[in-house]
């Protein structure tokens, strides 16, 4: 709606009670405080001025309650404010509308009421507020010929809640084009202290927007409160968000009970380790932002990956507010938008490593409701190995400024994005970051001792083993929907087309040779259609055939559905398979790219002439940073069930989360090679043997002569 342009803000629900006998503090002269408080994501500086609209007597109102009645799904609250089934948070916690309080909820009464000194001209504010340019009004000020008139006719309204914009909203809009020059000022960041001089009722605002410094800030809508000493909270909002990587859960390769048990959704962490060709699977989740006053909200996340990571594309990205997926427009081939009205959010890659997520409308969504994205990487040959990660980074753009015209800054052709080159004030919350760790095994092939000389080619090895991957799986199945466009058919599919019930339309009027067909009679203003059994009455009546309706095919022809699209995540064993050789002049093989699990190093080929090694089983353990915040965080990568040396020590050595370790390679049992002393030895041996022989043959023969 155009009037929703340029709103100012209230901040709380005013009443204006007017009233006698009551106590009054000294009027215009005493000192006020109004502090502002900032909403909690907004570390900018800020500079608020406050305007005396109304001056007059001051008074506590005895019948003030500082507590609401209203219940949680009236408003956005969080779980901290409710007990029970009552909400049980103080005003100053959240925004609420005047019912919320009771019926006394103004905490003082301003008597005697004149135009305050931060009013130019009574005279025309009035009579603009009669003329009620944008209808909002109902002529609730059309009796009115003085300021305390029009303070009896605020006192009328109620504000709305939160993400809704009402009547004091635009109240406060008109007010803020007669300010005179007469104002209080405060600058400062949290909570910001106003001192006025003189009780009434004031409108505060935040300053020009150039004044607002730093990125992290969102401007505020004109705020009005009465003043005793008052605290306000700022209605604009700076959005958060929370960023994570599924984690695959700490020793999953000693847990094999984790994947029958893994809770989806649930294990996630700042880090996560994975393999070269595995996928890394992140999660965002934020909230609605609070959008009063904007005619049009920019809600834009930007992910950007580091070049070990690319991204899986827009098909792996699903998006849910509130707990209902939404609709992911598609993209023609230049990088626009196709033609799809109902999409409610678009991918927009920027090559490999990064994209942006726009929301097309924010506003359509209830303020406060959970927004939960989810999508993946997938690890390459570029990530970086070791103890240092490679990074996700997160953040979010947003409207920060409810007086801009954010609806004539849309990109038509790239739906929910600003057009590029203009100054459009836009938020950017700080980066969220996430880490990918990989590790790396180094093999030195040697021969007989670790010299250089010896280095050993040809060698071949292999490395099995498995670690885990948290995958997400994207999940279609169909709800109850009174507006739903399917039907569910007998074999448990779903289908677009209607139901339709037996049809018997007309072919003509019989004859005597009519064998076939139905005959119609009308009996108690039914029509009744039967096969005659004297063939001889088709002549000269209408004969119908019946065409079978599709009804009989559907489990239900009443209820309708609409398919939802849900992700769930699983822990999913990843087996690693990699057969190296040794480099021909390094002797030298690099398994990189690995994960936390259980592996079993193999030589499967040996050099000619060297005995084979017996395999190498061993678990390489991942333990992740405490946190990531910078992004430099670096985790620790430790070995257990290598072999020893001689000595007792480990040997393999760990440097910045790369193992290394030296094989070596001995000589098998050789028979004496041909030539030399070794001849000689087989050719002395070789005599003895024939002269023992024939010593044997000679005694053989003399006993058998004897004898």
């Amino acid at each position: 709606m155009k009037r929703m342009r340029k709103i100012a803000g209230i901040l709380l629900a005013m009443v204006m009670v007017l009233g006698m006998g009551l106590t009054a503090f000294a009027a215009d002269t005493l000192s006020h405080t109004i502090t502002v408080k900032q909403n909690e994501n907004d570390k900018a500086e800020h500079t608020y001025e406050a305007y005396q609209i109304f001056a007059g007597d001051l008074a506590e109102n005895p019948e003030y309650r500082d507590s609401v009645t209203c219940t949680k799904e009236e408003h956005a609250h969080d779980d901290s404010c409710k007990t029970g089934d009552e909400v049980t948070c103080g005003k100053e916690e959240h925004t609420h509308t005047r019912e919320c309080y009771g019926r006394y909820n103004a905490q003082y009464i301003l008597s005697n009421i004149v135009w305050g000194s931060g009013v130019t001209d009574g005279e025309a504010l009035l009579e603009e507020l009669k003329t009620d340019a944008e209808g909002v009004f109902s002529g609730a000020f059309d009796s009115c010929t003085t300021a305390a008139d029009v303070a009896k006719a605020l006192s009328e309204f109620s504000n709305t809640s939160i993400g809704e914009s009402g009547p004091l909203d635009f109240f406060a809009s008109i007010v803020s084009k007669y300010l005179s020059a007469t104002k209080f000022t405060a600058t400062g960041t949290g909570d910001v202290a106003i001192d006025v001089t003189g009780s009434g009722y004031y409108l505060v605002k935040d300053a020009q927007k150039d004044t607002v410094t730093g990125e992290e800030a969102a401007y505020t809508r004109i705020l009005l409160e009465v003043v005793g000493d008052s605290t306000m909270v700022v209605k604009s909002e700076v959005p958060s968000g929370e960023k994570d990587v599924f984690y695959q859960g700490a020793d999953a390769y000693n847990h094999p009970e984790y994947v029958e048990n893994y809770i989806p959704n649930e294990n996630l962490d700042d880090a996560n380790y994975a393999g070269i060709g595995d996928h890394a699977t992140f999660r965002i989740k934020s909230k609605v932002p609070n959008y009063a006053g904007y005619d049009y909200y920019f809600f834009v996340m930007n992910d950007t990956m580091a070049e070990g990571l690319t991204f899986d594309g827009a098909d792996s990205v699903t998006v849910t507010v509130g707990g209902k997926a939404l609709t992911r427009g598609t993209l023609n081939a230049a990088g626009e938008a196709a033609d799809n009205p109902l999409a409610e959010y678009y991918v927009y890659p920027n090559g490999d490593h990064s994209f942006r997520l726009a929301f097309t409308d924010i506003m359509q969504y209830t303020v406060g409701d959970e927004i939960i994205v989810t999508y993946s990487a997938t690890v390459n040959e570029d990530a970086i190995i070791g103890v240092e990660g490679n990074e996700n980074a997160w953040s979010l753009d947003y409207s920060q400024d409810p007086n801009f015209d954010y609806g004539g800054s849309k990109d038509e052709k790239h739906p929910g994005l600003p057009v590029e080159d203009e100054d459009i004030p836009l938020g950017k919350t700080p980066e969220q970051k996430t880490l990918t760790y990989l590790t790396e095994l180094d093999i030195t092939k040697y021969a007989n001792a670790v010299l250089e000389e010896n280095l050993l080619a040809g060698a071949e090895f292999t490395l099995t083993g498995t670690s885990y991957q948290v995958v997400l799986d994207t999940v279609e199945h169909y709800v109850v929907d009174e507006n739903g466009a399917y039907y569910k058919l007998l074999d448990g599919s779903y289908t677009t087309d209607e139901p339709s019930d037996d049809q018997y339309t007309s072919i003509g009027q019989g004859d005597e040779n009519t064998t076939k067909g139905y005959l119609k009679e009308t009996i108690d203003n039914e029509d009744v259609y039967y096969i005659p059994a004297d063939r001889t009455e088709y002549a000269g009546r209408e004969v119908y055939m019946l065409v079978k309706g599709s009804a009989g095919l559907y489990a239900d022809v009443e209820t309708k559905y609409n398919p939802v699209t849900e992700t769930t995540t699983r822990l999913v064993p990843s087996e690693v398979s990699i057969r190296l050789t040794t480099d021909a002049v390094t002797g030298r093989i690099s398994f990189k790219g690995l994960g936390e699990g259980k592996y079993t190093l193999t030589e499967t080929k040996t050099p000619a002439g060297f005995n084979t090694i017996e395999p190498i089983e061993f678990e390489i353990k991942f333990i992740p940073p405490v946190e990531v915040t910078e992004g430099n965080e670096t985790c620790t990568w430790e070995i257990t069930g290598w072999p020893t040396d001689e000595n007792g020590n480990s040997a393999i050595t760990n440097t910045n989360g790369i193992f290394a370790a030296d094989i070596i390679n001995v000589n098998g049992a050789l028979l004496p090679s041909t030539g030399g002393i070794g001849t000689t030895i087989f050719y002395v041996t070789g005599s003895i043997l024939v002269l023992a022989a024939v010593v044997l043959l000679v005694t053989r023969k003399r006993m058998s002569k004897e004898k």
